[in-house]
Protein backbone atom coordinates (compact mmCIF):
# COMPACT_ATOMS: atom_id res chain seq x y z
CA UNK A 1 0.00 0.00 0.00
CA UNK A 2 1.26 3.18 -1.13
CA UNK A 3 0.56 6.58 0.17
CA UNK A 4 1.15 10.18 -0.38
CA UNK A 5 2.19 11.24 2.75
CA UNK A 6 1.67 13.96 4.46
CA UNK A 7 4.25 15.92 2.34
CA UNK A 8 3.27 14.43 -1.10
CA UNK A 9 5.99 11.94 -0.56
CA UNK A 10 5.52 8.08 -1.42
CA UNK A 11 5.87 5.47 1.29
CA UNK A 12 4.63 2.45 2.30
CA UNK A 13 3.98 -0.33 4.77
CA UNK A 14 2.57 -3.83 3.90
CA UNK A 15 2.44 -7.26 5.06
CA UNK A 16 3.56 -10.26 3.07
CA UNK A 17 3.42 -13.78 3.75
CA UNK A 18 6.53 -15.34 2.88
CA UNK A 19 8.23 -19.08 3.40
CA UNK A 20 9.90 -18.26 6.20
CA UNK A 21 6.83 -16.75 7.75
CA UNK A 22 4.72 -12.76 7.74
CA UNK A 23 7.46 -9.79 7.07
CA UNK A 24 6.52 -6.43 7.92
CA UNK A 25 7.63 -4.28 4.81
CA UNK A 26 8.84 -0.13 5.19
CA UNK A 27 9.63 1.72 1.99
CA UNK A 28 10.39 5.26 0.94
CA UNK A 29 8.77 8.04 3.25
CA UNK A 30 7.58 6.79 6.55
CA UNK A 31 5.88 9.45 7.55
CA UNK A 32 2.82 9.81 10.06
CA UNK A 33 -0.21 9.69 7.07
CA UNK A 34 1.46 6.25 5.82
CA UNK A 35 1.46 5.00 9.43
CA UNK A 36 -2.15 6.15 10.03
CA UNK A 37 -3.20 4.75 6.63
CA UNK A 38 -1.18 1.13 7.26
CA UNK A 39 -2.78 1.23 11.19
CA UNK A 40 -6.95 1.96 9.83
CA UNK A 41 -6.05 -1.26 7.31
CA UNK A 42 -4.72 -3.61 9.56
CA UNK A 43 -5.39 -2.69 13.01
CA UNK A 44 -3.46 -4.04 16.11
CA UNK A 45 -0.14 -5.74 15.24
CA UNK A 46 -0.26 -8.98 15.09
CA UNK A 47 3.15 -11.49 15.64
CA UNK A 48 5.69 -11.29 12.12
CA UNK A 49 9.09 -13.06 11.52
CA UNK A 50 10.50 -10.34 10.51
CA UNK A 51 10.28 -6.81 9.64
CA UNK A 52 12.33 -4.83 6.62
CA UNK A 53 13.15 -1.90 5.88
CA UNK A 54 16.12 -1.85 3.83
CA UNK A 55 14.23 0.91 1.33
CA UNK A 56 13.40 3.43 3.86
CA UNK A 57 14.47 6.87 3.23
CA UNK A 58 12.67 8.50 6.17
CA UNK A 59 10.93 7.17 9.01
CA UNK A 60 9.02 9.62 11.45
CA UNK A 61 8.29 8.73 15.32
CA UNK A 62 5.48 7.27 14.42
CA UNK A 63 7.01 4.75 12.39
CA UNK A 64 9.63 3.46 14.80
CA UNK A 65 6.53 3.13 17.12
CA UNK A 66 4.86 0.81 14.73
CA UNK A 67 8.06 -1.17 14.23
CA UNK A 68 8.65 -1.68 17.77
CA UNK A 69 5.13 -2.09 18.43
CA UNK A 70 5.28 -5.22 15.97
CA UNK A 71 8.47 -6.57 17.51
CA UNK A 72 6.93 -6.20 20.84
CA UNK A 73 4.22 -8.50 19.86
CA UNK A 74 5.95 -11.07 18.45
CA UNK A 75 8.14 -11.73 21.32
CA UNK A 76 5.05 -11.88 23.58
CA UNK A 77 4.05 -14.38 21.20
CA UNK A 78 7.14 -16.72 21.88
CA UNK A 79 9.40 -15.53 18.87
CA UNK A 80 11.35 -12.38 18.13
CA UNK A 81 11.08 -10.55 15.21
CA UNK A 82 14.48 -10.27 13.75
CA UNK A 83 15.38 -7.12 11.18
CA UNK A 84 15.93 -8.68 7.91
CA UNK A 85 17.51 -5.27 6.38
CA UNK A 86 17.06 -2.03 7.65
CA UNK A 87 18.40 1.29 5.95
CA UNK A 88 21.63 3.33 7.65
CA UNK A 89 18.86 5.92 8.48
CA UNK A 90 16.65 3.13 10.18
CA UNK A 91 19.41 2.08 12.29
CA UNK A 92 21.28 5.31 13.63
CA UNK A 93 17.23 5.97 14.98
CA UNK A 94 17.21 2.87 16.66
CA UNK A 95 20.60 3.59 17.92
CA UNK A 96 19.83 6.94 18.90
CA UNK A 97 16.75 5.86 20.88
CA UNK A 98 17.79 2.33 22.52
CA UNK A 99 15.31 0.55 20.67
CA UNK A 100 17.90 -1.63 18.76
CA UNK A 101 17.85 -4.26 21.45
CA UNK A 102 14.17 -4.64 20.61
CA UNK A 103 14.94 -5.61 16.83
CA UNK A 104 17.48 -7.90 16.74
CA UNK A 105 19.72 -8.41 13.18
CA UNK A 106 18.86 -11.29 11.34
CA UNK A 107 22.36 -13.27 11.32
CA UNK A 108 22.87 -13.13 7.56
CA UNK A 109 21.26 -10.05 7.16
CA UNK A 110 22.67 -6.79 5.18
CA UNK A 111 21.52 -3.51 4.80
Amino acid sequence: MHSRGLWGLSGSISLSRELGGLVLYLAGEVDPAVVWEFEARYGTPVPVDAIDAGAVTFICAHGVTLMVAWAQVSAAAGHRAVLRRSAPLVDRVLRLTGLDEELPREACASA
